[in-house]
């Protein structure tokens, strides 16, 4: 286990320096990789040439049934639950979460939901509710379910679990701020969210480094090193090797719109922020990209992990591949070399139709080799080993 840690934060003082070149072959931290091998693949493989599974909306559970009735048509898309994340992690190998979060500066905000109102014996919530910071949720009142209930808890479990397996592949955490009110037509009077603008984001980027130290995530600043740009540094030097990145976390921002706007104003290369957001070049923070759509997009998405780009797709939307069966969507997700699969189901859907998405051809590890970028000789047993005892 020493050992593991050891590796972890000589890692993290790496990747404070600048990140050797390793676009189009070049140097790999000055390794010999013409043959690559278990003993130097950490040297030979960079973030950005593995595959991961992740979970989409990983916190969530579905309504109860009476609230899927109140629900109607619009709960056949929230009908899943999730595993708890150390169980994702751990028994699942999922090394990509999402997280939806409210603003929640007070506390209590979202600690009585409408549905309580609306029907009779449902579970009661925790106290963390009430406490302040920002929740996690998928849509306030009537699908408010979730395996950890405020932003802190849930990353704290993450940060423990690292701690604890520190050799694992880095893992990202897609985080998605929420702010959308409920229409209400009946008057029901569902509670109305904070609106999330720049001083809120900048709370967001406060609660992460409340919970992980600077040597435990992987930052936009670190990735950039020297460059002017994040996405000069992506063109020049590549990610970081799986030594300078294993045991690592990094964030990205889901929202693509105004919020992704407020998070870069003043920080156009995302100076000093935690997250990641989607930027398309030539804008300076380009650098991830998400592209959900990979049934019309699977060959631009090739064309920008051949480019250097972290991308997240989707296997299935919510329900609808695990309804029919149809696993049209998912194989053209993995093929695509996108980094980060999203999944509802990593395991069997309950709804008879036989669906689930795994990684291809690496039953029972947490990352492949790239089918679209790793470099020949790669194997995917060789990229998340716990160390020898």
């Amino acid at each position: 286990m020493l050992g593991g840690v050891l590796t972890r934060f000589t890692g993290a003082m790496l990747a404070g320096l600048v990140l050797v070149s390793g676009q189009g072959g070049a140097s790999r931290a000055g390794a010999a990789c013409s043959t690559i091998t278990a003993d130097n693949i950490d040297d030979c493989v960079r973030l950005n040439e593995i595959q991961v599974l992740g979970t989409h909306n990983s916190y969530h559970l579905a309504p109860p049934p009476p609230v899927l009735t109140i629900l109607g048509e619009r709960g056949r898309n929230v009908d899943y639950s999730h595993r708890p994340l150390a169980e994702q992690l751990s028994q699942l190998n999922i090394r990509k979460l999402e997280l939806d979060v409210f603003a929640d500066p007070k506390g209590g905000r979202f600690a009585q939901p409408a549905a309580f109102r609306l029907v009779q014996g449902l579970e009661p919530l925790g106290p963390e509710l009430l406490k302040p910071g920002f929740k996690v949720l998928h849509t306030q009142d009537l699908d408010y379910r979730s395996t950890c209930s405020t932003l802190k808890g849930c990353l704290t479990i993450v940060r423990d679990w690292s701690r604890a397996h520190p050799w694992h592949v880095p893992i990202m955490i897609m985080i998605e701020a929420k702010d959308a009110p409920v229409k209400d037509p009946d008057g029901v009077g569902y509670v109305k969210p904070l609106p999330i603008g720049p001083a809120e984001l900048r709370a967001l980027d406060d609660e992460i480094r409340s919970v992980f130290t600077a040597a435990h995530v992987l930052t936009p600043d670190r990735v950039r090193g020297r460059h002017r740009t994040l996405a000069q540094a992506i063109a020049s030097d590549g990610w970081p090797t799986l030594r300078v990145a294993r045991g690592t976390v990094l964030f990205a921002l889901d929202n693509t719109e105004q919020h992704r706007v407020d998070y870069l104003r003043g920080n156009p290369s995302l100076e000093g922020r935690m997250l990641f957001v989607s930027s398309a070049p030539p804008e300076p923070s380009a650098a991830f990209l998400k592209m959900n759509d990979v049934l019309a997009d699977e060959a631009v998405i090739v064309q920008r992990v051949r480019a250097g780009f972290l991308v997240r797709t989707r296997a299935d939307i919510p329900t609808e591949e695990a309804r029919t069966g149809s696993t049209i969507r998912r194989d053209g997700a993995f093929r695509s070399g996108a980094q980060y699969i999203s999944t509802d189901y990593p395991e069997t859907s309950p709804f008879g139709s036989g669906y689930r998405a795994t990684l291809p051809d690496a039953a029972g590890i947490a990352a492949r080799c790239n089918p679209v970028n790793a470099p020949a000789g790669c194997r995917s047993e060789w990229l998340e080993r716990a160390p020898a005892r």
